[in-house]
């Protein structure tokens, strides 16, 4: 009989994960001994190309980029910047620079002055390399050199707004004759140094920073050591997906947490898109061959692709080769298990994040499984710790809201040269406090309900956007909802619906205003504000990494409302 718990704390009991391997590199020099030939990561271009990465050569040429990396001059705990579209010079800088023990970090900048470049390189204080290719009509290298003060063939640079930057490398600038003088990357990898030594990697050693999303400013850095991922990914009794026997497909860039190829730890082929090729026309048809062809049988699908997905799922082609689609990023709607039957065998629900890596997986396999929300239960990870906290951070009952915290071996370690962020969501005690609303039922199943930040204060009510959202995406017509808040001088704010209809659908304000009330009286107590203001949109704007960009709907509706609301 399983245990039934009446707090809202549980603890996964066993033997610590015993790590065959300790580092990246460890795992990397494993599975080019023992399977050199298999292919690592492949890239598919809309061109039909398609260019695969061996075992073998992953770890040789990441090893001759290290040694070329020491050579240059780069020093062991240095920071190197890396904006590099998804190719294989991406694997060979990244690994390269942990090979040299230095810390590779991922990163974006947008701003045509500068300025969030200059910011980042403030945070991270040591970068003294940055990696990058030109960009989309050369944007990243035009950002870049109103930056730099001198520029050498050789690739050093000089720069007062970034002063420890010494040296610069390109990325496929060969197309681009202006751009001839840039010393490339592939340089270094024709370089021989068979006399430099590599350092010893530790596991404690920082394996990378994640740049995340950025949404609300400069972007947070969040520092992982290498033994952090390995207890995570290199173990498939912690994570069943895991297991080598999956090819998988997953089209997120390598600079999100979601997208970077952990698949370099368990072993796997990884499946991905080039980003150095015109877009498809389009993509759903163009991914969909991919996995058709690549015989993908797992694929990582975000709910935006996994609502397209369901919509074409009778047209799947008879060949159709997933057994599993992997998904998280936001709490998940009974409408996604609809997937389940001919686009996948089961459903794969990961609850995560950039700091705690994961914390619980739900497996379904029958749609009517599928409760609203549900995360299912903890990884199979001895150590791990989940609990709910009331704003007292006293453990609450079961089936009682609150705010998640996790704890685990497999975290983070903090962020990068940030202490006081740091100190703000880590306990004393090491708790990570996740900023999610959840509940635990008394079998030890979890549900993600929304997040703490995104609450909406009106009228004196706290309102979780996610509730309402879930409701209102019930409507006939309605495609899909977000809410976002829009200043008001009596109630603070105000709940403004962004909708995106279905299809040619023709409903109208006064169609959702009309349903909203009537589901309102239905449901006393479920929710008590309404949206006062209503937009519709072709789709919604989002971030790089594929998630629905609040930030910037809040500035759309601002800018609609702000006549009528002061």
């Amino acid at each position: 009989m399983e245990e039934k718990f009446t707090k809202s704390y549980i603890k996964v009991d066993g033997p610590p994960v015993a790590l065959k391997h300790q580092t990246f590199p460890q795992v990397m020099k494993h599975y080019a001994e023992t399977k050199p030939d298999g292919e690592s990561v492949v890239f598919v271009s809309t061109d039909g190309t398609r260019e695969c990465v061996t075992w073998f050569q992953l770890y040789q040429r990441s090893q001759i980029m290290a040694k070329s990396l020491i050579e240059m001059g780069i020093q062991r705990h240095e920071v190197v910047a890396i904006n590099v579209r998804c190719c294989p010079e991406w694997l060979y800088a990244t690994f390269g620079v942990m090979m040299a023990g230095a810390i590779p970090v991922s990163i974006s900048f947008t701003y045509t002055d500068g300025s969030d470049l200059i910011a980042l390189m403030k945070k991270m204080e040591t970068c003294s390399l940055l990696i990058l290719d030109p960009g989309a009509d050369s944007i990243n290298w035009n950002i870049l050199c109103k930056l730099l003060d001198e520029y050498k063939a050789d690739g050093k640079v000089k720069s007062q707004k970034m002063p420890y930057l010494r040296y610069i490398l390109g990325v496929r600038f060969d197309g681009h004759p202006e751009l001839s003088n840039v010393l490339g990357l592939r340089d270094l990898l024709e370089a021989d140094h068979c006399d430099i030594e590599l350092p010893v990697v530790k596991p404690t050693d920082v394996c990378g920073l994640f740049q995340t999303s950025g949404s609300t400013g400069i972007p947070k850095l969040v520092t992982y050591t290498h033994q952090s991922p390995l207890k995570m990914f290199s173990d498939s009794d912690v994570l069943e997906h895991s297991n080598p026997k999956y090819i998988f497909f997953n089209d997120r860039p390598f600079n999100w947490g979601g997208g970077y190829p952990f698949s370099i730890l368990t072993g796997q082929t990884r499946v991905t898109l080039s980003e150095f090729c015109d877009p498809p026309n389009d993509r759903l048809s163009f991914m969909i061959d991919v996995i058709v062809k690549e015989k993908c049988t797992l694929i990582c699908a975000l709910p935006p692709l996994m609502h397209e997905l369901i919509k074409r799922k009778e047209y799947l082609p008879d060949d159709w080769p997933v057994e599993g689609i992997l998904t998280g990023g936001q709490p998940l709607t009974k409408r996604l298990a609809a997937c389940i039957g001919k686009a996948c065998k089961f459903l794969l629900c990961l609850y995560g994040g950039s700091e705690f890596a994961g914390a619980t997986v739900a497996k379904i396999t029958n749609p009517n499984d599928f409760t609203e929300f549900g995360c299912g239960k903890p990884f199979n990870m001895p150590g791990l710790e989940i609990k709910i906290v009331d704003e007292n951070t006293e453990i609450v009952p079961v089936n009682q809201r609150g705010e998640i915290y996790v704890r685990s071996e497999a975290m983070f370690a903090g962020y990068f040269n940030d202490p006081e962020k740091t100190k703000a969501v880590l306990s004393e005690d090491g708790w990570y406090k996740t900023d999610d609303i959840g509940r635990m039922t008394e079998d030890g199943e979890f549900f993600v309900e929304g997040r703490k930040s995104n609450m909406i204060i009106s009228g004196g009510f706290n309102v979780a956007p996610e509730i309402l959202e879930n409701v209102m995406k019930t409507f006939p017509g309605v495609d899909s909802v977000i809410i976002v808040p829009v200043p008001d001088d009596v109630y603070y704010q105000v709940l403004c619906a962004c909708i995106v209809k279905k299809g040619d659908c023709e409903i109208s304000e006064e169609d959702i205003r009309k349903n909203c009330h009537e589901y309102h009286a239905d449901k006393p107590g479920l929710f008590t504000v309404l949206p006062k203001y209503y937009m519709f949109l072709e789709s919604f704007p989002e971030t790089r990494s594929g998630k629905t960009h609040r930030m910037e709907l809040e500035k759309i509706s601002l800018q609609r409302f702000r006549q009528s609301t002061f």
